[in-house]
């Protein structure tokens, strides 16, 4: 037992020894933290991005929730200062406004407009038709019900708005992501193809002073779907029913369009005559190698190169940020916890923030 005893003590000791540096041992180094990013100023401390985008004569805006503007603090005051040209995320979409058949809620709407008026900004309606914000009850319709009831939705919400708003997203996503043509969806089933340019129409007489846009994703570079966005647009441009268009810009740091098929594409869209919009951009980074710096880092580089896209071309005349921080961002619940905004959880600007205002100051 004594000798058991003596062999634990000497064990003891050079364990001992060993993690103070002594008995010839190297001391075991404790795991490096990864580097914490420095936190970035915050809202408040930079100047606005809306000075940098005049500069550049172009508009800078971001989608924004009325339930947050007023409530919250931080929210009401980077929005306001930042921006100068709103889109709202949802409330101007069918179901929030129609969701019960001939029952029309224009509050959320309004509220938006109304903090935008008093503040000198702008307004993008979002969106006119889209099958992804529809009633219930429009899938119930037979198409002469349906045509009456898309007719009616137009008039009414573009009639509503009429000299409020700069510009509408008539259409949004209407084009198939897996084959060529339109994607089938109860306005195309039951009104045919042609529903889009009726679209335009009658939101031309509803408004005919705002601009009307074409809005999609996945065709912001050289693609299949570009084309189909190409020509869709060529074809309604043709016909005098499009003046712009939206290229969402929803993308990942480590796999979107290469920046200049993004300008090519951007200039064929302009060299039709129509005006071109960034329209719901954000940048997604879970999947970027390395620690949160290099993340953010990375992400800076991405969002100045895109945006001195749209500057170099004279008609892009918007760049639009599908929120502004990373409190509140669609893509969480989409792709997962990410960070893929200009200002972090705390509104602090990040690295991102001064990316875009680099591209916008041409630096």
């Amino acid at each position: 037992m004594r000798v058991a005893l003596a062999v634990a003590q000497a064990l003891l000791l050079v364990a001992s020894l060993a993690g103070c540096g002594g008995g010839g041992g190297a001391p075991t180094a404790p795991p490096t933290p990864a580097p914490t990013p420095t936190p970035g100023p915050l809202y408040t401390e930079v100047a606005p991005l809306r000075d940098a985008a005049a500069s550049a004569g172009r508009l800078v805006g971001a989608a924004v929730f009325s339930s947050r503007l007023g409530s919250d603090a931080s929210y009401t005051g980077a929005a306001g200062r930042h921006f100068n040209y709103l889109t709202a995320e949802y409330e101007m979409k069918w179901d929030p406004i129609q969701r019960v058949q001939g029952q029309y809620d224009f509050s959320g709407g309004d509220a938006i407009v109304a903090f935008a008026e008093s503040r000198g900004m702008r307004v993008k309606g979002h969106a006119l038709v889209w099958h992804g914000a529809t009633p219930r009850w429009v899938e119930s319709l037979s198409p002469p019900e349906l045509r009456i009831a898309f007719e009616d939705h137009i008039r009414t919400v573009a009639g509503h708005y009429r000299r409020r708003v700069m510009a509408w997203d008539v259409v949004n996503e209407a084009i198939d992501d897996s084959q060529a043509g339109l994607r089938s969806t109860v306005f195309s089933r039951g009104l045919g193809p042609d529903y889009v340019a009726e679209a335009f129409r009658l939101a031309r007489k509803a408004d005919p002073d705002a601009e009307l846009i074409y809005n999609d994703y996945g065709g912001e570079g050289l693609n299949r779907k570009s084309n189909d966005f190409y020509n869709l647009v060529k074809d309604l441009r043709q016909r005098g029913l499009v003046d712009g268009v939206g290229l969402q810009m929803h993308i990942s740091a480590t796999s979107f369009p290469a920046v200049a098929d993004i300008a090519a594409n951007i200039n064929r869209l302009a060299d039709l005559g129509l005006q071109v919009n960034l329209s719901e951009m954000d940048v997604r980074v879970r999947d970027v190698s390395g620690d949160a710096a290099a993340k953010l880092q990375r992400q800076r580089q991405v969002y100045r190169d895109v945006v001195a896209a749209c500057v170099a071309q004279p008609r892009c005349e918007a760049v639009t940020f599908w929120g502004f921080t990373d409190a509140h961002s669609w893509v969480d619940a989409a792709f997962g916890a990410d960070d893929p905004l200009l200002l972090d959880e705390q509104y602090r600007a990040k690295p991102a923030f001064f990316g875009v205002e680099d591209a916008l100051l041409g630096r």
